[in-house]
């Protein structure tokens, strides 16, 4: 069977027009999703491996992307740790980490017990994914998996009460960098062997979520941030598993994220793809990066401003056509597909 085109992608192999996909692409901007909603909670439909499966492929069926990602939540590790996380609506944990006692009182999550749920839906998006593969002709659907890194996932673990955009991280690191360093190693760890997971059980792609880094300046970012992903893309190197990392408002980091080790690099809206193509390079993969705004325009405007993005880079291929950040709630259906659709013209 002829690899999927995001793994095409990864090894810079002529293509004729780029994979693409779109983040948060399972979620509530489908009416499927929301009825699904109706019925059961978030956490109901992570946990359910039949129920995440089944909203991981409504966007392959509706919208007909090169990738699926699994449904799932940055968050669901916690739990394994000892916190208790709710969605309602947005995340909020419930006994947030306050002191250094509190992180050596956390557990480390048996992967298997604690998130064989996540790896369960893996298994069977694949399988589903390969009967499709079957029964139509056209490009195999690569999968995604992923999770939130360290510095991310201390963004919300840690308790922000007094704080707003999660500056109580950043707090810590400037009072007691010690015991930041502490959760930061802990949490690098079971990150790192909640992906190995994934892999294991299907996952042909990593998205490492590090979102809330771009909070940090380039120094503070290269001295807590940046090792622990370094540690994460070298364990998942040693499986051949290709990262993608995502930072936004990463504009800032660009020459830091050379270091990264990751396979490829997400960029936000705010940073023009040519400017990160030159100062990556060649060699690492680019991702991105419609302003997800855009996808509300009248549709000749949405595909003007898709090609324009697609025909900035000199390179054809290294590159996966995405949003600069997940699709907003309200998107209008049909502007998605009209995004998916003009990117599979290919590049002029």
């Amino acid at each position: 069977m002829i690899e999927p085109l995001l793994i095409r992608a990864f090894k810079h192999e002529p293509l004729v027009r780029p994979p693409v996909w779109i983040m948060r692409q399972a979620g509530r901007y489908l009416s499927e999703y929301r009825t699904l909603r109706q019925a059961h909670s978030f956490l109901e439909l992570c946990k359910s491996p039949e129920l995440a499966a089944q909203v991981t492929m409504q966007p392959i069926h509706i919208l007909d992307p090169d990738a699926a990602i699994i449904f799932s939540d940055i968050l669901v590790v916690g739990e394994g740790m000892g916190l208790e996380i709710d969605f309602n609506p947005g995340p909020k944990v419930a006994n947030p980490i306050r002191s250094r006692s509190d992180i050596l009182a956390l557990k480390n999550p048996e992967t298997t017990a604690d998130l064989g749920f996540v790896f369960d839906a893996l298994r069977i998006t694949k399988k589903e994914l390969w009967e499709l593969s079957a029964s139509k002709p056209g490009e195999p659907k690569a999968l995604i998996g992923f999770a939130g890194a360290p510095w991310t996932l201390a963004c919300y673990f840690l308790d922000q009460s007094l704080f707003k955009n999660h500056y109580a991280t950043q707090v810590l690191l400037h009072q007691d960098a010690e015991t930041l360093h502490l959760l930061l190693d802990r949490l690098t760890k079971i990150v790192t062997d909640y992906l190995l997971g994934q892999v294991e059980h299907g996952a042909d792609v990593i998205q490492l979520f590090d979102t809330w880094a771009g909070n940090l300046s380039a120094e503070d970012f290269s001295r807590f941030a940046l090792p622990c992903i370094q540690r994460i893309c070298e364990a998942l190197r040693s499986q051949n598993c290709p990262v993608i990392l995502y930072i936004n408002g990463c504009a800032h980091l660009l020459e830091a994220l050379r270091q990264s080790g990751a396979d490829g690099i997400s960029i936000d809206w705010r940073v023009p793809l040519s400017t990160a193509e030159e100062v990556l390079g060649n060699r690492i993969l680019l991702q991105g990066n419609l302003d997800p705004a855009a996808l509300y325009s009248a549709p000749e405007h949405l595909a003007k401003k898709t090609k324009t993005m697609l025909n900035a880079l000199k390179r054809k291929s290294g590159y996966i056509a995405n949003l600069g950040h997940g699709i907003l709630p309200t998107t209008p259906r049909d502007n998605a597909r009209l995004f998916i659709d003009t990117i599979k013209e290919g590049w002029e």
